[in-house]
C-alpha cells in the first residue's frame, strides 16, 4: 500500500495492479546509495557520469528484488554490446527510470516472451517533437482532445513507442522507428494498441501489440507483455 505522499509508492501501487500473473516488479529510488551491485553490474558504470550511473545503481537494485519477489536469489543483470539489460538464464524483464523512480519487471521465460515497461514524466511533449513522433492518423486524434490535453497524450502516444520497441526489440532485434508504429489508445479503460510495420525477421511478435498505461507519483507509465 502507497504511503501518503510518497511518489515512488504510489507509482509502485499502480503498476502493481496491472501487472498479469507471473511477471514481478520493484521500484527504486535513484537517489538512494548506489551500493547493492554485483561486480560485473558496477564494471559496466565505471566511467559513467554521476546522474548516469545512480539510474543504473537504481534499476539494477529494482530487478533484483523483483527476482526476489519470483522466489528467486538475485544475479547479475549485465550490460550487453547494445547497452540493454542481458538477463539471467531462463529470465525476461524490463528497466525504465524518469526523474524520481526506477521501475525493473521480470518473469520466467516459462511465463512470457517479453515484458515492457515506459516511465515518463506526466507532463507535455515539447511541440517540436510532435511531429517526429506521431503519425498523420494520431495527430489527427489528438485534435479532436481538448486543447489543455493535447501535450499530456502526445507524450503517452510518445511512451507507448517507448514500451512497444522496448517489446519486441529482445524478440526481433530490430531497430524500429517512430513511424514503423500506430497507436491507438482508449483512455476510458486505460489501454492501448499498437500496429507494428511489417518486417523480414522470422521472429516477428504479432503485429498488433496490446498494453495498459496510467498516471501515478507524477509518472506516466506503460506497460505491455508478450506471451
Amino acid at each position: 500500500m502507497a504511503l501518503d505522499g510518497d511518489p515512488l509508492a504510489e507509482l509502485a501501487t499502480a503498476l502493481e495492479r496491472v501487472l498479469p500473473p507471473g511477471v514481478a516488479m520493484a521500484a527504486e529510488d535513484p537517489a538512494a546509495p548506489e551500493g547493492g551491485l554485483f561486480a560485473v553490474e558496477a564494471e559496466a558504470m565505471a566511467r559513467a557520469v554521476p546522474a548516469r550511473r545512480a539510474e543504473f545503481a537504481a534499476g539494477r537494485r529494482a530487478a533484483h528484488r523483483a527476482m526476489a519477489r519470483l522466489g528467486l536469489a538475485p544475479a547479475p543483470v549485465a550490460m550487453g554490446p547494445d547497452r540493454v539489460p542481458v538477463w539471467p538464464r531462463g529470465l525476461i524483464g524490463s528497466i525504465s527510470h524518469c526523474e524520481g523512480a526506477c521501475v525493473a519487471l521480470v518473469a520466467r521465460m516459462a511465463d512470457m516472451q517479453a515484458v515492457a515497461v515506459d516511465l515518463e514524466p506526466d507532463a507535455d511533449l515539447p511541440d517540436d517533437l510532435l511531429p517526429v513522433v506521431c503519425s498523420p492518423a494520431e495527430r489527427a486524434w489528438l485534435r479532436d482532445l481538448a486543447p489543455a490535453r493535447t501535450g499530456r497524450m502526445a507524450r503517452l502516444i510518445f511512451s507507448v513507442k517507448e514500451c512497444v520497441y522496448k517489446l519486441q526489440y529482445p524478440l526481433t532485434g530490430k531497430i524500429m522507428e517512430f513511424s514503423d508504429v500506430e497507436v491507438e489508445i482508449d483512455l476510458s479503460h486505460q489501454r492501448f494498441s499498437a500496429r507494428l510495420a511489417a518486417h523480414d525477421t522470422k521472429h516477428a511478435p504479432p503485429w498488433t501489440l496490446a498494453g495498459r498505461f496510467g498516471q501515478a507519483g507524477g509518472v506516466m507509465f506503460c506497460l505491455s507483455f508478450a506471451r
